[in-house]
C-alpha cells in the first residue's frame, strides 16, 4: 500500500511570512507600551486557542500569539536590567578602536564589563583628554583595563527627528554608559573572546594598511573587517551623497562575495556535498564571530546556509520564507534591530531582490547574451533599489534618480575590488604576494575612489523628501505588492492599479508637510540655543545651536525651508549650526544679525559659515533697535542692541538680539544671551520670557524677572546649578527646561492663549 504526503493547506504555508510580520508589529507596539503584563495575559488566551482550535482560526491564534511574544520581547529590550548610576570599580576589554573627538574626548567600547567585580556586560567609554594630547599608543582594541569610574545611563531621543543614541547602543547591545576622569590603566585579568577578536582584526586592518596604503587599507578595513572608523569622513560622505552608503557596510551582498569565492575554490575538489556545506558553514559562521555577531552578516550567512541545507535535502525553500525566518531569529536575539537603519536596509533590499526580481526578469528577454546579462544586472539593482526605498527616504529624507545606474556600475567594481581584497588578506603571510597583490588593489581603490569624489562632485538630480509616513509605508507596500511574483492570477488585472497608486503615495512625500496652527518649539541642545517659530505660512528660525543637526534635522524631515532665520549673537553655541544647515541644503532666504555683529568678541570659526551662506543666495541684514518684522502672522521687533552699541571691548552676549515676538495674541521675549548689565534695556512685559544665557547666576535678576512678569519661563541648557537658580527664582512662575522635559513646544491657538508640551513627559 503506498502512503501519500498529504498536501500542506496554503493559509499554513504561509504561517511563518505572517508570524514574522506580527511578531515585529508586537515588538514595535512593546517598544513604547507602559507595562509587559497585559501582554503576558493575551499570550496565554492565544495560546489557548491554538489548542483548542482547527484549521484557520489556529493560525489566527498562532499569530496573536506572535504578536503578543513580539510585545513581550519588545517591551524587555528596550527596558533592559540595568546597574544604578553612580561610582563602580570597573573592569573591562576594549573591544573598538578609540575614537578622538574634536572636543578631546575619548570614545570606545568595552566588552565583559565588572562593576564591583559584578559583571555587567558592555558598556560605552568616554574620558576627556587635555588640549593637543591623544590616546596614549597602548590604548588599542584587545587591551583589558581596569580603575574608577561613574555609571550613567545614556539618554533617549529629546528632540523630533533627533538621533536617539540610548536605542542605538541597545542595537548594539549596550545599556550602559561610562565615564572616567582618564584614561584606565592596563590590567590583564584573563581570556577574553570577544577582546582576542578586536585585537585579531586590528592587527590584520594595520597588515592591510602596511600592504595596500593608507587609503586602500581604510577601504578594504572597513569592506572586510566591519571597523567604521578606517575610511575618511569626506569619502564616507561622498558615497552617502550617492546613495550608496551601503557599499561601505558590511551586508549580505560581501557575504555573498565572500561564498562566491568560497564556492568556486570548492567546486574542483573531490568533496562531497554534505562536507562542502559543512566547510562553508565553518568559513561563514566564523566569519560572523569574527565581524562581531554584525547583524547583517548573521543575516547573509543564515540565508545562504538555510538554502544549501534545503538543498542538500533535496526540498524546495520559498526564499521568501528563508528570508523571514532568518529575520525572525535575530529579532528573537536582539528586538532593538528592527528600528536600525542597516536592518531596515538590509531586509529591504533583499526582501526587493525576492518579491520583485523574479517578475522583473520576466518582463524582457534579449537573444544576445551579454545584453540578457546586462539586462538582468539591470534587474537586480533595481529591485534592491525599490526594496530600501522606503528605510531611504524615512532614514536619509532623499530620492537619488541617478543612484539605480550607478549602483549597477559601482557594484561591479566594487564586486571586483572585494575579491582583491580577499586575495590579498588571505596572501598577507606570503609577503612577496601579498606585495604584488596590494599594489594592485590600491590602484583598483585609487580609480573606484576617484570616481566617486567625482560624480559626489556633480550636480546629480536628488529630490529632498520629508521623513516617510504611514502613507508611504503603504505606497510602498502597493508597489511591492503590484511587481511581485507573488500576486495571483486572478487578480492580475489589478497589478498596474497597484502600482501606480503606489507610486502616487509616494511622491507625496515630496510635499511638505501641512502648515496648521502656530507654534514655538526650543530645542534641547544641551547649553547651546536653537528655536524655530512658525505661524502656519512663515518659519523662523531663531539661533542653529551648535552642531545644529537638531534644526537641520527638523526641517529636512519636514521638508521645511526657513524663510527667515535669526542668529542673536555670533557665538558657536547660537552659531555654529549653521554648518549642518548649510550640509544638508536647507535654503535659508533671509538672514538677519544684530547691528555690527562682527564687531565684539566672537567666535572667529562662525564667520566663514556666514560668507559660504551669503555664497548661497541668501541676504545678510542687521537688526537693532526699534526694527519690526512684519512677517505673514508673526510680529518680530528688536528691541536690543541700539545701533553703533557694538564696540571691540563688548562680549558678544552684551549686545546680542533680543526680540519682541507676537504670534497668536500672545506675546514672547526671546533674550538670547543677553547679560545682566543691559537686561534693564531689554525689559517688557511679555506672557513668555525666553530665560536669557541658560540661567547663569549673571542674567535674568529677580527685577527683570518682576519687569517682564511672565507666565512661563523657557530655559535651555543641562546645567542642574542653573536649572535650581532659576526654579527658586521663577516661584510659582511654571518652568519649562530641556534638560528635564527635551524639546518644548508652545501651541498658540490663535485666541491669545497658549499651550506647552514636552518632548519628554514633564516630571516635577
Amino acid at each position: 500500500m503506498t502512503s501519500v504526503r498529504q498536501r500542506t493547506p496554503a493559509h499554513t504555508a504561509w504561517l511563518l511570512p505572517a508570524g514574522t510580520l506580527f511578531f515585529s508589529c508586537g515588538i514595535y507596539i512593546g517598544r513604547s507600551a507602559l507595562s509587559w503584563h497585559w501582554a503576558l495575559v493575551m499570550l496565554g488566551l492565544a495560546l489557548g486557542a491554538a489548542v483548542v482550535s482547527r484549521g484557520r482560526r489556529r493560525m489566527t491564534a498562532a499569530l496573536a500569539a506572535a504578536l503578543a511574544l513580539g510585545i513581550l520581547a519588545g517591551w524587555h529590550a528596550w527596558h533592559p536590567v540595568t546597574p544604578a548610576p553612580g561610582n563602580y570599580t570597573v573592569r573591562g576589554t576594549v573591544t573598538q578602536q578609540p575614537l578622538l573627538r574634536e572636543d578631546g574626548r575619548v570614545q570606545s567600547i568595552l566588552a565583559d564589563v565588572t562593576l564591583d567585580g559584578k559583571p555587567a556586560g558592555s558598556a560605552y567609554w568616554t574620558f576627556y583628554l587635555p588640549e593637543g594630547e591623544v590616546p596614549p599608543a597602548w590604548l588599542k582594541p584587545g587591551v583589558q583595563l581596569q580603575g574608577e569610574g561613574k555609571v550613567y545611563l545614556p539618554s533617549g531621543q529629546t528632540n523630533p527627528y533627533d538621533f536617539d543614541f540610548r536605542e542605538s547602543l541597545l542595537q548594539k547591545g549596550i545599556a550602559t554608559g561610562l565615564y572616567t576622569e582618564d584614561a584606565l590603566t592596563v590590567s590583564p585579568q584573563g581570556f577574553s573572546l570577544q577582546g582576542m577578536l578586536a585585537q585579531w582584526r586590528y592587527q590584520l586592518s594595520l597588515r592591510l594598511r602596511e600592504t595596500m596604503g593608507e587609503e586602500a587599507g581604510a577601504l578594504a578595513s572597513e569592506m572586510l573587517l566591519g571597523l567604521r572608523d578606517a575610511l575618511p569622513e569626506a569619502d564616507r560622505s561622498a558615497f552617502r551623497e550617492l546613495g550608496m552608503a551601503h557599499v561601505l557596510c558590511i551586508s549580505g551582498y560581501h557575504v555573498g562575495v565572500l561564498a562566491g569565492i568560497l564556492l568556486l575554490l570548492l567546486r574542483p575538489l573531490p568533496i562531497p556535498r554534505g562536507w562542502r556545506v559543512c566547510l562553508e558553514a565553518a568559513v561563514l559562521l566564523s566569519y560572523c564571530a569574527f565581524t562581531g555577531g554584525n547583524a547583517p552578516v548573521l543575516r547573509a550567512a543564515g540565508m545562504l546556509l538555510w538554502r544549501e541545507i534545503a538543498r542538500l535535502r533535496k526540498r524546495q525553500v520559498l526564499p521568501l520564507h528563508i528570508l523571514c525566518l532568518t529575520a525572525l531569529m535575530q529579532l528573537a536575539g536582539n528586538p532593538t534591530l528592527l528600528t536600525s537603519a542597516s536592518f531596515q536596509l538590509s531586509y529591504g533590499a533583499m526582501l526587493g531582490l525576492t518579491l520583485v526580481y523574479p517578475w522583473l526578469k520576466r518582463r524582457c528577454s534579449f537573444c544576445r547574451p551579454w545584453l540578457q546579462k546586462i539586462w538582468l544586472s539591470f534587474c537586480v539593482v533595481l529591485s534592491a533599489q525599490l526594496g530600501i526605498l522606503l528605510p531611504q527616504l524615512y532614514w536619509f529624507g532623499e530620492l537619488p534618480l541617478a543612484a539605480v545606474l550607478m549602483n549597477m556600475l559601482v557594484m561591479m567594481l566594487v564586486s571586483g575590488l572585494m575579491v582583491l581584497y580577499w586575495l590579498t588578506l588571505a596572501a598577507l603571510p606570503v609577503p612577496g604576494l601579498a606585495t604584488l597583490l596590494g599594489t594592485v588593489s590600491a590602484g583598483a581603490t585609487k580609480l573606484l575612489l576617484t570616481a566617486i569624489r567625482y560624480l559626489a562632485s556633480l550636480e546629480l538630480e536628488t529630490f529632498w523628501t520629508r521623513q516617510a509616513d504611514v502613507l508611504t509605508l503603504v505606497g510602498w507596500a502597493l508597489l511591492l505588492c503590484g511587481l511581485s511574483f507573488l500576486l495571483p492570477q486572478r487578480l492580475e488585472r489589478f497589478r498596474r492599479p497597484l502600482q501606480v497608486t503606489g507610486l502616487l503615495l509616494i511622491l507625496l512625500i515630496l510635499l511638505p508637510l501641512p502648515r496648521q496652527d502656530a507654534f514655538y518649539i526650543q530645542f534641547d541642545t544641551g547649553d547651546a540655543d536653537a528655536a524655530v517659530l512658525q505661524d502656519g505660512r512663515m518659519t523662523v528660525v531663531i539661533d542653529t545651536g551648535e552642531n545644529g543637526n537638531e534644526v537641520a534635522g527638523w526641517l529636512q524631515a519636514r521638508r521645511e525651508k526657513a524663510e527667515v532665520l535669526v542668529l542673536t549673537h555670533l557665538h558657536a553655541d547660537h552659531a555654529g549650526g549653521l554648518r549642518a544647515m548649510l550640509d544638508a541644503g536647507i535654503p535659508v532666504g533671509i538672514c538677519y544679525l544684530p547691528d555690527r555683529a562682527q564687531v565684539p568678541v566672537i567666535d572667529e570659526e562662525v564667520l566663514p559659515l556666514l560668507e559660504e551662506l551669503a555664497a548661497t543666495g541668501t541676504e545678510l541684514r542687521v537688526l537693532h533697535r526699534g526694527d519690526v518684522l512684519e512677517l505673514e502672522g508673526i510680529r518680530l521687533t528688536a528691541v536690543w542692541p541700539e545701533a553703533g552699541r557694538s564696540s571691540a571691548g563688548h562680549d558678544a552676549n552684551d549686545v546680542c538680539l533680543v526680540l519682541y515676538a507676537e504670534v497668536g495674541g500672545v506675546t514672547m521675549l526671546l533674550t538670547g544671551d543677553l547679560s545682566g548689565r543691559y537686561e534693564r534695556y531689554a525689559a517688557m512685559p511679555a506672557d513668555v520670557l525666553k530665560v536669557a544665557h541658560h540661567g547663569s547666576s549673571s542674567a535674568t535678576s529677580p527685577a527683570f524677572l518682576t519687569a517682564v512678569s511672565p507666565q512661563a519661563l523657557l530655559q535651555s541648557n543641562r546645567d542642574e546649578e542653573r536649572e535650581h537658580r532659576m526654579a527658586e527664582l521663577a516661584g510659582e512662575i511654571p518652568l519649562y527646561s530641556t534638560a528635564c522635559c527635551g524639546a518644548v513646544t508652545l501651541t498658540f491657538p490663535g485666541d491669545g492663549t497658549f499651550t506647552v508640551e514636552g518632548f519628554l513627559p514633564f516630571t516635577e
